[in-house]
């Protein structure tokens, strides 16, 4: 059986003696992978029904962004939520070896910019990406608020905080910050984990109408894609070609 590597950041799984030079997800490099290691019986049982109980989780799905050395920053994450009324206070979970968890030690301030169900553009800019290698604010409708970081324009609401505690919780820093500012910028339903899932399965190519072409199932998020080769990038997810299979 191949050996299994999993990125700590993405949860990219590779095959292969080796880990990968680059995540095709995320763009980290190779010391970001771990390997798996194999199980059996009541124990991988368990773990696969621990995954499944937890996608009855209700999560939110955000962009975070955070500023260093009058550079900015911003990442996808479910894991926000409120945690004290008076003052009004905010928990946000990052990974460690994410750029934004950097920005943030740095500056100790960061907003939260909550999606609408039309956002799977940012998602995609903002979730499937690395800020080591590109700008994801290029070209992303924004304003700076009172903590000098970027308010999505295109959301439903920005909430601007101040870190006041952090816990390091293994993989993570859960940083609290205390809201300082917010803008509401439009009435409406915000995006779930669970629709933003529904949403990218059900996505496919406008020419996947006729079936006179080959498509291609992107592996990641499940776009399908018409044509006589997969594309050199999903639309949905931004992983290259090696990441589509052949439907039979």
């Amino acid at each position: 059986m191949m050996t299994q590597w999993r990125c700590t950041v993405c949860d990219y799984i590779h095959e292969g003696p080796e880990p990968p030079e680059e995540c095709p997800v995320c763009g980290v490099d190779a010391s970001h992978f771990v390997k798996v290691e194999s199980a059996a019986g009541s124990g991988e049982e368990c773990r696969n029904a621990v995954k499944k109980a937890l996608r009855q989780i209700s999560y939110g799905l955000y962009v975070i962004s955070s500023r260093k050395d009058g550079r900015f920053n911003g990442q996808c994450a479910n894991s926000v939520f409120q945690v004290t009324s008076e003052p009004v206070q905010l928990a946000v979970g990052i990974n460690k070896n994410n750029l934004t968890h950097e920005y943030i030690m740095d500056s100790r301030v960061f907003v939260v910019s909550v999606l609408n169900p039309k956002g799977l553009d940012l998602v995609k800019r903002f979730g499937f990406q690395s800020g080591r290698k590109v700008d994801k604010f290029a070209d992303t409708p924004f304003d700076l608020g009172e903590v000098e970081v970027p308010l999505l324009r295109d959301c439903l609401a920005n909430l601007e905080c101040r870190v006041v505690n952090t816990l390091d919780v293994g993989t993570h820093t859960l940083f609290v910050g205390e809201v300082v500012c917010a803008k509401e910028r439009a009435a409406g339903e915000p995006m779930t984990y669970a629709l933003y899932h529904r949403l990218k399965n059900t996505a496919v190519s406008p020419a996947a109408e006729s079936r006179s072409l080959t498509q291609w199932r992107c592996k990641v998020c499940g776009y399908v894609h018409q044509g006589e080769q997969p594309p050199e990038i999903c639309p949905v997810c931004g992983v290259g070609p090696e990441e589509f299979e052949k439907l039979l």
